[in-house]
């Protein structure tokens, strides 16, 4: 498989994507200083990404690889995978969600360590007092993913 990068623009910045022939993504990230050239992608993935940031409900259902992350980091990564689209769930959910009650802080620390944002969508998990909690990218940014969905926090 031939591996390279593209990048999807929205409000804020771009989206960077290193991916395998466009199809399986390998790692996501937000340019929000405009760092990286633009380059534009084809194929599913840059057309679903596309249409989910310009506020279409699209799924972002392709294939990871999780293998290399800790096993209790790929337990809450897949489990993160499936909080639906307009929807979130607090840290502490998801850690009585996996069985491990009182581990809220490891289940940031693992959205810390997500390498595909928006297809792990990261972004979906708040505070358990319904404050947005943390985000990698900034909570600026969170807050607009979150509305882009229809979310209010």
């Amino acid at each position: 498989m031939r591996s390279g990068y593209f990048t999807v623009r929205f409000p804020l910045g771009k989206v960077v994507v290193q991916s395998d022939d466009g199809m399986v993504p390998r790692r996501v990230f937000f340019d929000l200083e405009d760092a990286i050239r633009d380059c534009p992608g084809s194929g599913p993935l840059a057309g679903s990404l596309e249409r989910y940031l310009a506020g279409e409900p699209e799924p972002l259902d392709f294939p990871v690889d999780l293998d290399r992350l800790p096993s209790f980091t790929r337990m809450v990564l897949e489990y993160v995978k499936e909080i639906p689209y307009g929807t979130v769930a607090t840290y502490g959910c998801i850690a009585a969600g996996l069985g491990r009650r009182g581990a809220s802080r490891a289940v940031g620390r693992a959205m810390g360590a997500n390498p595909l944002p928006l297809v792990i969508p990261c972004h979906r998990v708040i505070a358990a007092g319904g404050g947005p909690g943390g985000f990698t990218s900034g909570i600026q940014l969170k807050l607009w993913l979150l509305a882009l969905e229809g979310v209010r926090i």
